[in-house]
């Protein structure tokens, strides 16, 4: 299937090497295309974001921003005055513009326009690494592909994702640099890349594993390798660090007393034992969610690739070396993580692509090298991936796919879509849907002619453009929108008490008396956008909301306890209609009738003696 006029290895490195090689005054068209990528696609996201008028994502958001607004207060970071146990980089972004905006409403729509510029700036690591196979204005597609994925839609809210794509590719441009050669500098610029990911987010810990395990996978590629003692000896920066961490994380605990995986923050509950078969069908899953968020058509060809990049970097091509070991090695520490994850009781059954969408650059730039390669189709390459794409999605159950997971799953929002436009009577269905969807970009890939091969990424930003495009419509018609329908003030309490006031955010939710969807809106939201709100407790066995909360108990005369037997005091209360509190009612607000109270200390709930007494309008 290689067909006549399929251009060989050897001319194809030639024609990188002279194309890479173009005078810095011939080469400004790709910097500015790249440039206009970035501006464009900043303004454009920074636009959308602002369409979703409320935060979609509880508890996260409301996590993150309570963050940000107690370090720029100079109170370092907290959450209800409790410890914070994620990543200290994004809440400092928020922190920054909350320095120079008056208010949480006002900051509101700069969090989302910071969101689509990280983001957007993110193509320019991605152009670079690109750069070390592919000449500039393939790199420059690249780069423009890398940030019109459907994943964008994440800068519409306050989450990591946005500026953990910057600092993901910012690692893996570092990394790719160390392979090739791995220098102190080098290997110093992978530890300070890798920190500034981990300061977004603890799980890219594993990005050094990563880089490690690059370095032994492109000694073993390289066809004359130094001995393995004069390779150590290279890497004294890499292994220096590594052993300064492993010293941290054992004297550490020894010293404070703390536990030894501490450094894991709110992820310390996912070290556990794992059922290594329950580990491999998940990587399967998300391997096939994957190929079908990139179009299929990217990792069929991706053998073909893979092979070729194999034997380039076997006569001596260090560039290709660095590049294999780190798509390898990045892929397969990302891959078993989050299927790791998704093997707990903390995955929800679910997809996860949310946490392996970083890796779609790597899987771009090698469907780009194939591109500009002429699209070569080996037999063998060929119909091994043409295998593996017909497997994957087979072995996928469709329910992982299509589901309504808008923050985990982006790709759901296109089969989730399509499964309804064909649902009811008739031969059609979703799952053979996805089927046809698979079977023409594979015949695409497979017999499409040469001539016609920018087809083929156009394509792929055809799917990205959908899907995209629904994954951001979930996000703008999301019911949180009516908490604050009909022009309703969202800071609302900050409106009315002075700066230095302390409110509490109270409420109950059992069986017996359930929190309606709004409800439970309006608790949340009215909490982010009012900085005086500072603390929060929940009468009895309600459901807590994975952020530091108060029990409270209704003892005697209607007076809420604590777990230690002191009573809640407080100044203001606001909480859900129907609980009467003893003080003032001061004003309601949001479209669920939340009320605000001037209370008596202790706080006291009127006409109950018990938990079990406790009303709100929710009521059965």
């Amino acid at each position: 299937m290689q067909g006549r006029g399929a251009p060989s290895e050897a001319t194809t490195d030639e024609r990188t090497r002279r194309e890479t090689s173009v005078s810095p005054s011939h080469g400004r068209g790709p910097v500015l295309a790249l440039a206009a990528v970035v501006l464009g696609a900043a303004i454009l996201y920074a636009s959308a974001a602002q369409l979703v008028s409320t935060p979609r994502a509880h508890p996260d958001e409301l996590i993150y921003s309570l963050a940000g607004a107690s370090l720029a207060d100079g109170h370092g970071l907290r959450v209800r005055g409790d410890g914070y146990e994620y990543g200290p980089l994004y809440p400092a972004i928020l922190a920054t513009i909350l320095s120079v905006v008056p208010d949480k409403e006002s900051a509101y729509a700069v969090f989302r326009a910071a969101n689509a510029l990280l983001f957007a700036l993110s193509a320019v690591p991605i152009y670079l690494v690109a750069r070390r196979l592919l000449s500039r204005w393939w790199s420059v597609l690249v780069a423009a592909m890398s940030v019109a994925i459907p994943s964008s839609m994440y800068v519409s809210l306050l989450l990591t994702e946005s500026t953990a794509y910057l600092a993901y590719s910012i690692s893996v441009y570092a990394i790719v640099l160390a392979l090739e050669r791995p220098s102190v500098a080098r290997q110093l610029l992978v530890v300070a890349a890798v920190a500034l990911a981990y300061a977004t987010r603890a799980q890219f810990a594993v990005l050094f594993a990563a880089y490690l395990a690059g370095l032994a996978l492109a000694w073993a590629i390289a066809p004359t390798r130094p001995r393995f003692r004069d390779a150590l000896a290279r890497l004294w920066p890499s292994l220096g660090v590594l052993g300064i961490g492993a010293a941290v994380l054992i004297a550490r605990p020894l010293v404070t007393g703390s536990s030894p995986l501490d450094f894991a923050g709110a992820y310390e509950v996912l070290f556990r034992s794992y059922n290594p078969f329950d580990i491999a069908k998940w990587a399967a899953y998300h391997v096939a969610d994957l190929e079908l968020y990139l179009a299929v058509v990217p990792l069929a060809v991706s053998p073909i690739v893979l092979t070729r990049l194999w034997r380039r970097a076997r006569v001596g091509s260090e560039h290709v070396s660095a590049f294999l070991s780190a798509f390898l090695a990045l892929n397969t520490s990302m891959l078993v993580v989050t299927a790791a994850f998704a093997s707990t009781e903390f995955g929800f059954d679910r997809l996860h692509d949310r946490n392996v969408f970083y890796l779609v650059p790597l899987w771009l730039i090698v469907f780009v090298v194939w591109l500009a390669d002429g699209l070569p189709r080996p037999l063998l390459a060929t119909a091994t991936g043409v295998g593996l794409a017909l497997v994957l999605p087979a072995i996928l159950p469709f329910r992982q796919l299509a589901n309504e997971a808008g923050i985990d799953t982006v790709p759901g929002a296109l089969w989730v879509w399509i499964e309804a436009q064909v649902a009811g009577p008739g031969p059609l269905s979703g799952s053979r849907l996805l089927a046809a969807f698979v079977i023409a970009l594979l015949a695409a890939a497979i017999f499409l002619p040469r001539r016609f091969r920018l087809a083929l990424p156009a394509a792929v930003l055809a799917v990205f453009m959908v899907t995209g495009a629904l994954a951001w419509d979930r996000m703008v018609g999301a019911p949180e929108d009516a908490v604050f329908a009909g022009g309703l003030e969202r800071a609302w309490i900050d409106d009315l008490l002075p700066k230095d006031a302390v409110v509490t955010k109270l409420y109950i939710e059992s069986k017996r008396c359930p929190t309606s969807a709004l409800t439970r809106h309006a608790l949340f939201l009215t909490e982010f956008f009012n900085s005086t709100v500072d603390r929060a407790a929940y009468i009895g066995d309600s459901v807590p909301d994975g952020l530091p909360i108060q029990r409270v108990d209704v003892g005697p005369h209607g007076v809420l306890r604590l777990s230690s037997g002191d009573s809640l005091t407080a100044d203001y209360v606001y909480t859900q209609p129907g609980i009467e509190l003893r003080g003032r009612r001061l004003a309601d607000g949001t479209a669920a009738g939340l009320v605000l109270w001037r209370v008596d200390a202790p706080v006291t709930v009127v006409g109950a003696s018990t938990n079990e007494d406790v009303r709100t309008a929710d009521c059965r």
